[in-house]
């Protein structure tokens, strides 16, 4: 069970473009206006510096998951014991993700759907990717869907190019400042900070140095997207609209109407949707099963599916509503417990400590 770089760089890229452009960018424009754009460049400054430490960190014992160079690092129980905390963050993101799509399929495509017929159906497909082939299987799903979904982006990104309107953009800096930019910056930089997820797949990577430089440049690109997509936003929608709607990227993809025919895109969208939650829910199923077996001892990390699956269906029906799903989650635990904790504190701790240590270990005669 391998993974090539160029799979982790379409897992990754597809796991940052699709959540962060869908469910992030309406608090960067709510908090910093038509500047959000300059909060998506200190967002994506964030993200670097998150993929530079995990990466890192990954390399350091190249051979071992997170949960294992945890142990390696601080010792079995402390080791154990801070990884408990990448569960929490595993085991309530997966439910978050699943209702958010479930709310946005719903509202616009499928309103008559019962919510757990959509669920389900979402579950089986990541139960089977997960069961049949592993990471290997997602790997190879990403190379497809990957190229596809950031094609759809940009062709709704050209297609809204005639409803562009410069005006939007102004003033510059004047009715936000520093503070506010830095405060949109957050959610996005949450959402983009995935790559911390490579520590725990760098030792199911065939080389885990191009796996490395892969990771980082699937933030990148991630990046680009995200930047050009806020700003299309803005130009399009304007910050007093898009600052009042949850999804601006529908908005902006319903305003799209080219020759007079070509109307009602919508569809396009809610394939790259279901494609980038499928991918990411996909990896961290994966990526909860394959640590929750390791953390536990369990040799068939595969039997670890049929406890998760069924918790994660049900954790998805707690929220009543999209404000529990998404607001009350990101500003009350994502963003300023995962990403300053999850994704920056933990991983600089444990690439301190261990360069530390190795270079003592290497410094002892043989």
């Amino acid at each position: 069970m391998k993974v090539s770089g160029n799979q982790i760089f379409w897992m990754i890229t597809i796991m940052e473009t699709g959540m962060t452009i869908l469910m992030t960018l309406t608090p960067a424009i709510q908090a910093a206006g038509q500047d959000a754009w300059m909060s998506i460049i200190l967002a994506d400054s964030i993200a670097l510096f998150i993929a530079w430490i995990t990466t890192r960190l990954g390399l350091l014992y190249p051979e071992q998951s997170l949960i294992q160079t945890s142990q390696t690092i601080l010792g079995k129980w402390p080791g154990k014991i801070i990884m408990l905390v990448y569960f929490l963050q595993w085991y309530t993101i997966m439910p978050v993700v699943l209702r958010q799509f479930t709310d946005v399929l719903q509202t616009q495509s499928l309103p008559w759907t019962p919510k757990i017929v959509i669920i389900l159906v979402m579950v089986s497909l990541i139960i089977y990717a997960t069961y049949s082939g592993g990471i290997e299987s997602i790997g190879r799903t990403s190379e497809v869907l990957g190229p596809i979904t950031l094609a759809l982006v940009m062709l709704v990104l050209l297609a809204s190019v005639n409803n562009i309107r410069w005006t939007n953009l102004l003033p510059v800096y004047a009715d936000s400042g520093l503070p506010a930019i830095g405060k949109g910056a957050l959610p996005p930089a949450s959402y983009l900070g995935h790559a911390v997820e490579f520590a725990m797949l760098v030792a199911l990577i065939n080389d885990p140095r191009k796996g490395a430089k892969s990771a980082i440049w699937a933030v990148i690109v991630a990046s680009i997207f995200t930047l050009l997509t806020i700003l299309m936003i803005i130009l399009t929608l304007g910050p007093n609209l898009t600052s009042t709607t949850w999804y601006d990227f529908f908005e902006m993809t319903k305003r799209i109407s080219l020759f007079g025919f070509i109307e009602n895109l919508d569809a396009l969208v809610m394939t790259f949707w279901v494609a980038a939650v499928f991918i990411k829910l996909a990896v961290y199923f994966f990526i909860t099963c394959y640590g929750t077996a390791q953390w536990l001892n369990v040799r068939n990390w595969k039997t670890i599916i049929w406890f998760a699956a069924p918790l994660v269906a049900i954790l998805s029906l707690i929220p009543r509503n999209v404000t529990e799903s998404t607001a009350l989650y990101l500003n009350n635990y994502w963003v300023p417990v995962v990403l300053p904790v999850n994704m920056i504190g933990i991983p600089l701790m444990l690439l301190i400590i261990g360069t530390v240590r190795k270079k003592r270990q290497n410094r002892k005669p043989n």
